[in-house]
């Protein structure tokens, strides 16, 4: 039987080489070749061509030692994952530790203006089934809502989630956590809802979402310790949960990153 062949896009964007995005201009500016020859936009590679990047071979194949990296991060609210908001601070990529070669890939990243928990991995077919699965994962969240919000208020606000008709996700529990002054803090578990989904609910039952912290996606919960602009590694546990929430099964287990020193 010959080995599965699958777009040339695809392939590297999983091994960690780059998005399909950037795959595919490297494409179009030549600087991508298979056996010696320029490469095409979706043409099919296995693991036994040789696909070259700027006259570097890639790897392609998974090897049973080919251990794949996670990282738990907090990122501070207004802070740009990729590229920095304000051209001034770093991005939460520039701030991560080297990945021994690869590249981190943000999972379900969060939008520029909310903040909390965002996992980075350097296994690009992890990233993706993640995303594709983002409906069915359950997420928390730390709401901070202007106005009165106490116990009455949540039935109030489940019924709201319940008649959305424009969203397919779920709320199922929220507790109030708190607060002080005209701020109060509120505990959310949902399942496929975003950010921009619970500021849009709280606003139409009277309350004013004024800051969305993630606290939890899927099996992977962010410390009480972790402060803001640090990272830890995922722990080899946390990384089979990942893939068990994604669907994907018999991955190997991660190694220790190292830290960046200050």
């Amino acid at each position: 039987m010959s080995p599965m062949r699958e777009r040339i896009q695809k392939v590297l964007a999983a091994r960690g080489v780059g998005s399909r995005r950037q795959i595919e201009a490297w494409i179009a500016a030549g600087r991508v070749t298979v056996n010696g020859k320029l490469a095409k936009p979706g043409q099919p590679v296995g693991e036994r061509d040789d696909v070259r990047l700027d006259g570097r071979r890639l790897r392609l194949g998974r090897k049973a030692d080919d251990v794949q990296l996670g990282l738990a991060y907090h990122r501070p609210a207004q802070e740009g994952v990729r590229a920095s908001v304000d051209a001034t601070t770093p991005s939460s990529l520039e701030k991560l530790p080297k990945s021994t070669g690869r590249r981190w890939i943000p999972v379900s990243p969060l939008g520029s203006q909310d903040g909390g928990l965002e996992l980075f991995v350097t296994d690009g077919m992890l990233a993706a089934a993640l995303a594709r699965r983002g409906h069915a994962i359950a997420c928390e969240y730390s709401v901070r809502v202007r106005g009165a919000f106490d116990d009455a208020a949540v039935p109030r606000l489940l019924k709201a989630a319940d008649d959305d008709e424009q969203t397919a996700g779920r709320l199922t529990d929220l507790q109030p956590a708190g607060g002080e002054g005209s701020n109060r803090w509120v505990q959310v578990r949902c399942v496929g809802l975003r950010p921009r989904d619970l500021k849009g609910l709280f606003e139409r039952c009277g309350f004013e979402a004024n800051r969305i912290l993630r606290t939890r996606f899927g099996p992977i919960a962010m410390d009480r310790a972790l402060a803001r602009g640090r990272s830890r590694p995922l722990t080899d546990g946390e990384l089979r949960a990942l893939h068990d929430a994604a669907g994907i099964e018999g991955e190997a287990p991660a190694r220790p990153v190292k830290r960046r020193r200050r």
